[in-house]
């Protein structure tokens, strides 16, 4: 894979950090590290690669300008599965400041980044100091030693209240976050009368709406969760059919 100025970025599905001495030469400017020629890499799809320890995410905690990572399907999240989706979501939070959209869903929020960075001291506080990543120790700065916890629930709440709104239509429904995409389609296929495979929803979080907007959520088999849906938040529904879509209580109009 390349970044957007041709430069090679990845070998054989790993991530290639490695810069011999001569090629930073041989460009004409001084290489301080590996992720220098990328200071403005933003977005960056690392899906189906060989990560394979946490080590390797903390690297790509060095691009400054990394906001939005995709990391799935890769040896670091497969056998042994020692943790749930969320967790697995929370410590990578955790040891990526910087990144504001995590495998596609919404904007990650103040609230979400400080949960899961006491998550995240909480799970490594009873390791052995040699097995505790440099992250620990920075965030333990920032948050001070916690207590422990009795028992620590990392999985999201199971049911939210969303409010559904197509046309004037609006309803408020409690909806299973851990249905898909398509799982709610069909769903709403009696309360607005669209096939699922001719609906669209559109997500708006409530607290990020007026800096980002709906968020149209394209993926059938999307397990709603990973949109960080929370309690008050709104879908809008439309038709495959409709130009756009309008509502009073968010964007005036979204184009397909």
């Amino acid at each position: 894979m390349v970044d957007e100025k041709g430069n090679r970025i990845f070998s054989e599905g790993k991530l290639n950090y490695d810069r011999s001495e001569s090629e930073s030469e041989s460009s004409g400017t001084t290489i301080r590290s590996s992720h220098d020629p990328f200071r403005k890499l933003r977005f960056l799809n690392v899906n189906g690669t060989l990560l394979s320890t946490w080590d390797d995410v903390e690297r790509l905690a060095r691009f400054p300008a990394l906001k939005s990572l995709r990391i799935q399907g890769c040896p670091l999240f497969e056998s042994p599965r020692e943790y749930t989706e969320h967790e697995r979501r929370q410590l990578l939070i955790a040891r990526l400041p910087n990144v504001e959209t995590l495998n596609g869903g919404g904007v990650i929020s103040s609230q979400e980044r400080e949960d899961a960075e006491r998550a995240f001291i909480r799970y490594y506080m009873d390791k052995p100091e040699a097995d505790r990543p440099e992250r620990y120790s920075e965030l333990v700065a920032i948050h001070g030693k916690l207590d422990p916890l009795v028992h620590v629930d990392l999985t999201p709440e199971k049911r939210v209240k969303v409010t559904f709104t197509y046309g004037d239509l609006v309803e408020v429904r409690s909806i299973d976050v851990y249905r898909t995409v398509f799982e709610l389609k069909t769903k709403l296929e009696t309360m607005v009368k669209i096939p699922a495979n001719r609906m669209r929803l559109f997500y708006v979080d409530q607290v990020m709406k007026a800096q980002y907007g709906p968020e149209e959520m394209l993926y059938p088999n999307k397990q709603l969760y990973r949109y960080n849906i929370r309690n008050g938040d709104e879908i809008i529904i439309d038709s495959k059919l409709n130009r756009f879509v309008s509502t009073s209580s968010t964007t005036s109009s979204i184009r397909s």
